[in-house]
């Protein structure tokens, strides 16, 4: 017999030796048999529990899968390019001299593995004191994570992208990395970048070239101004000054305050007018009776000055300030301070570097990226920064400790009494030596707007000879108080009134270029009884007496007008200025003339600032970073391809935009639509939440 059939009646054998009666193990269906009916429901139950369970962890995660490819993912900021609207790794600072809060960037620190740069000091932006960084003892100095933010990506499913919306989008010069920027430019039409505001107009005009950059200095054909919607505005603003905000050191060594009263013709402040009392508190400025009633002319004034590092040392060792001309200003300027970062080489402050390895899980929830190190003995922990001498770093740029761009687009806003006899009540902001002024007419609470340079100029849709003033009904009256913002920003004047924007009869728009030619747009300044933009904001009340509680003074965006990755980021032509000057033009020659009033009218580099245009096709965007100093956007990344390795790629189209000046719709990943978790403080708890910065992105 074949050999197979003997295994098969030994298994047959053994099959039926199992089913006899003798056999002491029941079946499977013998088991569920004899469990009663309840048990068996019980068994059922547990089995559909578990497959249920099992089931739902599976859609989970295949749902979550969808959402995150499809409809929203969230994102952390690793950079600084959009400060101070969304922030990367970064230190939050409060000023040790006047209390200011304000970030300062530490991105370098998180450029290699361990850190091999260390941020040890930020610049305030309101007094302009350098703050040393206490890492051993203090732990809110640590480096903090960037934003997490969530990102729409069915947002631009279902419709186009809207100007200033803040995006995410795979860089062209690297396409496997996301970059986040505000969308500036859209397609189908060139824009051009011209004293730090931005113009667009049709593509299809004359002198373009199709996806070329165009550097050059004529300002005509430039198109219409690009306004941000004041909610916009808000977010993109950057801090100069707040009242608020008062040093003790500054207060005792008597350095004069920047708010001053002022009458025209004078050459020092008038002691009959208004009344200045600082204290730790803040600033109060009070309008006498008197003085109000007295038919002169009753202006406080803001001057654009601080203490310098060798006055801020006089004034911290107890030491006079008072001799301090209180007339003397400077430029506002494109000075940030999320780039006015002091850093130095890390072993000048490790023994042990700070390494992301040491954290855990737990600590990078809480913000920490680092563990803290072993600090060199040496090395004082929070004590002057003058310890590291020549070794101490300004920015990424080496001159970050103040900005080369004067910027006149300013936002006034002020908490102001007025007596119930007052009659009028007058804000005015000026750039260039052009008057833009906000007058509340307080009997019947009118407000009405004005552009003046010694002739009254037109608002858009100014059809006849004389201009015509946009006028608004409001509550402010006299004998109320009210807090009022007024902003001069993209060839735009807005009102607040109590937090609302106020709604004009007709446009508050206009076009600088009609009365001011875009060459001849610069400082003015006349002397101290005629200030121009060495006093760019004032206020003044007529008829009645008056307080003035806070005044804040913030700026407006300022985009450098560059367009390769190879220069410097600065809106002059710096060989032309080189030339002009018989030799090289370094920065800080730029920023000492940006503090000198009596040289602005013969300082050749307001005509050698540059205009740059980059023409945009169908379905192309441009977008730019807020942190226009510090941003690798569509301005200046073409041809930084090789960088990222462009010829190593094994797909010859993966970096076929890597040229181009511009963002196409197959790289746009979505829209940011909040910042729901900032970094936690470390202080009083390890996890504080920082609910503040909880916030919807505009």
């Amino acid at each position: 017999m074949p050999e197979p059939a003997a295994t098969s009646d030994s298994e047959s054998t053994a099959a039926e030796s199992s089913d006899s009666p003798e056999s002491n193990e029941p079946t499977a269906q013998e088991a569920w048999d004899s469990l009663s009916v309840t048990q068996q429901r019980a068994a059922v139950f547990r089995v559909q529990a578990g497959r249920e369970t099992a089931e739902a962890f599976v859609v989970a995660f295949v749902l979550a899968l969808l959402f995150r490819a499809f409809i929203a993912e969230a994102f952390v900021i690793p950079t600084g390019s959009m400060a101070p609207a969304l922030m990367g790794a970064h230190k939050d600072v409060f000023c040790q001299q006047c209390g200011e809060q304000f970030p300062v960037g530490a991105s370098l620190e998180n450029r290699d593995v361990n850190i091999e740069n260390v941020v040890v000091g930020g610049i305030c932006p309101n007094c302009r004191f350098t703050n040393p960084m206490d890492l051993a003892a203090t732990p809110d100095h640590g480096t903090f994570s960037g934003d997490r933010i969530l990102v729409s990506k069915f947002a631009y499913a279902v419709s186009d992208p809207d100007r200033w919306d803040v995006i995410v989008f795979k860089v062209p010069v690297n396409p496997k990395q996301n970059y986040i920027k505000r969308l500036v430019g859209l397609p189908n039409e060139t824009l051009s970048i011209l004293h730090g505001d931005v113009y667009a107009r049709p593509t299809d005009s004359a002198g373009d070239s199709e996806n070329q950059p165009i550097t050059s200095p004529p300002f005509n054909n430039l198109g219409e101004i690009l306004r941000k919607p004041p909610s916009t505005l808000m977010a993109m603003k950057h801090v100069v000054y707040d009242s608020d905000h008062q040093s003790s050191a500054i207060l005792k060594s008597g350095f004069p305050a920047r708010l001053q009263p002022w009458r025209p013709g004078v050459s020092e402040p008038p002691s009959d007018s208004w009344q200045i009392q600082r204290s730790d508190l803040g600033l109060i400025a009070e309008l006498p009776e008197s003085a109000a009633k007295s038919g002169e002319a009753n202006w406080l004034r803001y001057y654009h000055h601080w203490p310098t590092d060798e006055q801020w040392a006089k004034a911290v060792s107890g030491l006079s300030l008072a001799a301090v001309d209180p007339y003397s200003s400077r430029l506002i300027t494109d000075f940030h301070a999320y780039d006015a970062y002091l850093y130095v080489d890390a072993d000048r402050v490790y023994d042990l570097k700070p390494s992301p390895a040491r954290v855990s899980r737990v600590q990078r929830l809480l913000g920490r990226t680092h563990d803290q190190g072993v600090f060199r003995p040496d090395y004082e922990s929070g004590g002057d920064l003058e310890q590291f001498g020549r070794y101490l770093n300004y920015g990424n740029s080496g001159f970050a400790n103040e900005g080369v761009h004067w910027v006149g687009d300013l936002i006034v806003q002020t908490e102001v009494e007025t007596s119930a006899d007052a009659k009028a009540l007058t804000l005015e902001i000026v750039e260039a030596g052009v008057r833009y002024q906000c007058q509340f007419d307080l009997a019947s609470g009118k407000v009405s707007l004005a552009i003046s340079d010694g002739k009254s100029r037109p608002f858009d849709g100014d059809d006849g000879p004389e201009a015509l003033s946009p006028q608004a009904d409001t509550g402010v009256r006299a004998g109320g108080q009210h807090s009022i913002r007024f902003s001069n920003c993209d060839n735009q004047l807005l009102v607040w009134v109590d937090g609302e924007v106020i709604e004009f009869d007709r446009p508050t728009t206009f076009n600088v270029a009609s009365f001011l030619p875009f060459d001849e747009v610069a400082p003015v300044y006349n002397g101290p009884g005629d200030p121009g933009d060495a006093s760019p904001v004032g206020l003044t009340v007529d008829g009645g007496s008056a307080i003035v509680r806070r005044l804040t003074i913030d700026r407006d965006k300022y985009y450098i007008a560059t367009d390769g990755s190879t220069q410097m980021m600065l809106d002059y032509d710096m060989n032309r200025l080189s030339d002009f000057a018989g030799g090289m033009v370094r920065e800080d020659e730029l920023q000492a003339v940006m503090g000198e009033p009596t040289v602005w009218k013969d300082f050749p580099g307001w005509g050698f600032r540059k205009r740059v245009s980059f023409p945009l096709g169908e379905d192309q965007f441009f977008p730019m970073g807020d942190n226009s100093p510090e941003s690798l956007d569509a301005r200046c990344w073409a041809g930084t391809k090789e960088k990222y390795g462009r010829g190593r790629s094994v797909d010859e189209n993966a970096y076929r935009f890597a040229n181009a000046s511009y963002v196409p719709r197959d790289l746009l990943v979505g829209k940011a639509l909040a910042i729901f978790w900032p970094h936690p403080w470390r202080s009083p708890l390890p996890f504080t939440p920082n609910v503040e910065r909880m916030r919807l992105i505009r």
